[in-house]
């Protein structure tokens, strides 16, 4: 991977903005998916639906804590990983917003236990920054490349 290579993750509706995570059945592997980057200090994109139709770039996130990969046995399980690791005074989601997320919903209709990481980052507006590759992300929510440079 050069220094030129660009993470965009794909923003599908979960907030706050600045909180992010992930959950998915042991020994599936997601790709493209930053493993080795993903740490305090990471910088990527956010991408999400804008107004103007189609999808952009709208702002630049920096983690700034994270929860690396683990397993968690239940939905309660991951929501207090995240709120022990995440959450403080000026964030947090409240057990029952967290509950009817439909992205959780989902996933807790999976089988259990799953693993989870998640990270809080602090985000700057950027563009929005319309670009073709934005168009399609892979399943892992998540674009690495080298095409965008911002």
């Amino acid at each position: 991977m050069s220094n030129d290579d660009t993470w965009v993750r794909l923003h599908t509706g979960w907030e706050p903005r600045e909180l992010g995570w992930a959950l998915w059945q042991p020994g599936y592997v997601a790709h493209p998916w930053p493993r080795e980057e993903l740490r305090t200090g990471f910088a990527f994109y956010i991408c999400q639906e804008i107004p103007a139709g189609g999808r952009g770039i709208v702002a630049r996130a920096t983690v700034t804590k994270l929860v690396r990969t683990t397993e968690v046995k239940s939905p309660e399980d991951a929501y207090q990983r995240i709120a022990d690791t995440l959450f403080d005074d000026d964030l947090t989601i409240p057990p029952e917003d967290w509950r009817a997320n439909r992205y959780n919903g989902h996933k807790t209709a999976s089988p259990w236990p799953q693993q989870l990481t998640a990270w809080r980052s602090e985000t700057e507006e950027v563009g929005p920054y319309v670009l073709p590759e934005l168009s399609s992300f892979p399943r892992s929510g998540w674009l690495h490349t080298s095409r965008i440079a911002l």
